[in-house]
């Protein structure tokens, strides 16, 4: 038997060494081969679940957006709910105002149909008083006229009522009554021409007494038949600028006369009456500063359902007035 050689004994070893290192290098090259791909799919995995992500994200935005829009609406709807409650709740109290208010009116207009019946019995009551004729003795004076006056005012109610619906002028009957008046008066030292709502009618004359003569009474009845102006049916603001704007408290001569010539008025009594006993008193010897006169026209009377009342509201006042403050009240029957 031979003896066995060591040097092949070595070689064996090294074989197998190299064989065992190459298969274990053939692994670990698998093994990367492997990691390599395992990566890409890895990578490729987390890229699709990056999209995922992005995707939900995107629709998370997207619904807390919607939900947004969704709860402002839902603020709108609900401003717009209580606005038209809040409407509702008005109409419902305007309504309940409007009932209340139509059931005063029409409890208003029942005594309102009362009082006329009673007006239109109060005027036919009364009316055999109205009915007094202006009369004129043999020097023109009318009956009850302070003849003292030296300085005369006269106010005019220029409205429609006292004017002739043809010719828009002032009726003749009132022209006439004018003329009767300054004929009593033939000798004064001033006189001056206000409508009822205060308005001098001669131009260029406010505030001053008109030297009275036959040319300015002439000229003055020219202007008053043919005036344009309209006035409103109440007289009180020209018999108030008669009173401040004309008396002269220092002058001692003046004994002043306020003429008010008209058919209707429309406001109160008792305020006028208070007014006048502040702007008119009566001096030391008992005489008022100004003595206010009337003339009133029965154009209104004659309709006791268009204009009896303030009608008759006129002749009340005006009564009142000359009484209280020394002078006339004359109520004419016809007019021509």
């Amino acid at each position: 038997m031979r003896a066995r050689n060591k040097k092949d004994g070595a070689d064996f070893g090294l074989s197998f060494l190299d064989c065992i290192c190459c298969g274990f290098g053939a692994i670990v090259l698998l093994f990367v081969i492997t990691m390599g791909s395992a990566n890409q799919m890895i990578q490729s995995l987390r890229d699709r679940l990056q999209q995922v992500v992005q995707q939900r994200i995107s629709q998370i935005e997207e619904l807390e957006a919607q939900e947004s829009q969704i709860a402002q609406r839902a603020m709108v709807a609900e401003e717009k709910l209580n606005e038209a409650q809040s409407r509702e709740e008005k109409l419902r109290s305007l309504m309940d105002r409007m009932s209340l208010q139509i059931s005063k009116l029409e409890a208003g207009k029942e005594a309102k149909m009362v009082e006329l019946e009673d007006e239109k019995s109060e005027i036919a009551s009364m009316q055999t008083e109205l009915e007094v004729e202006m009369i004129l003795p043999d020097i023109n004076l009318p009956v009850g006229l302070p003849v003292e006056s030296n300085y005369i005012a006269f106010v005019f109610d220029t409205s429609g009522s006292m004017r002739d619906s043809g010719t828009d002028q002032l009726h003749g009957a009132a022209i006439e009554k004018i003329q009767n008046v300054l004929d009593s008066y033939p000798e004064i030292k001033g006189v001056q021409f206000l409508d009822a709502d205060g308005r001098y009618m001669l131009r260029g004359t406010p505030g001053i007494w008109l030297p009275d003569d036959p040319a300015t009474r002439r000229g003055a009845l020219q202007v008053l038949a043919s005036y344009p102006q309209f006035s409103n049916s109440n007289p009180v603001p020209g018999i108030f600028r008669a009173i401040r704007s004309l008396y002269q408290p220092d002058n001692e001569e003046m004994r002043m006369a306020v003429f008010v010539f008209g058919d209707e008025f429309t406001g109160k009594a008792e305020p006028v009456l208070a007014r006048l006993e502040q702007i008119n008193p009566r001096k030391d010897d008992g005489n008022r500063h100004v003595s206010i006169n009337a003339v009133g026209f029965p154009t209104v009377l004659r309709y006791p359902l268009m204009g009896a009342h303030t009608g008759m509201k006129f002749a009340n006042l005006m009564r009142e007035v000359a009484y209280k403050h020394d002078g006339a009240f004359i109520a004419v029957r016809n007019q021509r």
